[in-house]
C-alpha cells in the first residue's frame, strides 16, 4: 500500500480568500484608523474643560477675578489682573510647571463662539456664559461656575 502525503501549507484558494478578505477590510475599515479629527476634537474639548476648571480654582484660591478668553483663531487664554486683584487682565495664569494656561486649537478643530468668562473669587461666573463648542462637543459653564462637557 502506498502512503498519502499531507503538506503543511495552504491551498491556493485559501490564500486568495485571505487576501480578498484583507483587501476588503483595508478598503472599508482602514480610513477610519487614519482620521484623527474626532480624536483631536475630543482632546481639545477636554483641554478647554480642564482650563476652565483650573481658572475657577485659581479664582477661588487667589481670591481674585480670573478671566478666560476664548477665540476661534487664538484658542484660550487665562488671565488675572496685573495689580493685586485690580486693573486690566494682562497677567497670564501659570500652571504649577511654569507653563502659561493657554493653547491654540489643533489644525481643523473649530472653537466657537469668541467669548470671555469671568470667574469671581467665590467660584461663580460674573455673567451667563454661552455654550462653547469644540467641533461636535458642547461645553457649558453654569452661573455657579460648574463646568461640564
Amino acid at each position: 500500500m502506498g502512503s498519502v502525503r499531507h503538506s503543511g501549507g495552504f491551498t491556493l484558494i485559501e490564500v486568495v480568500a485571505c487576501i480578498v478578505i484583507l483587501a476588503l477590510l483595508a478598503a472599508f475599515a482602514g480610513p477610519s484608523f487614519f482620521d484623527r479629527q474626532p480624536f483631536a476634537e475630543r482632546g481639545y474639548a477636554s483641554e478647554v474643560v480642564a482650563a476652565l476648571r483650573s481658572a475657577r480654582q485659581v479664582a477661588v484660591s487667589s481670591q481674585c477675578d480670573v478671566l478666560v478668553m476664548l477665540d476661534p483663531a487664538t484658542g484660550y487664554q487665562v488671565m488675572q489682573p496685573t495689580a493685586w486683584c485690580a486693573g486690566a487682565f494682562t497677567m497670564p495664569v501659570h500652571l504649577t510647571d511654569g507653563n502659561i494656561l493657554a493653547n491654540v486649537p489643533p489644525p481643523g478643530v473649530a472653537l466657537a463662539p469668541a467669548t470671555q468668562i469671568r470667574f469671581l473669587p467665590n467660584g461663580t461666573t460674573a455673567a451667563a456664559a454661552p455654550t462653547i463648542t469644540v467641533g461636535t462637543f458642547a461645553i457649558t459653564v453654569s452661573a455657579s461656575g460648574y463646568v461640564s462637557k
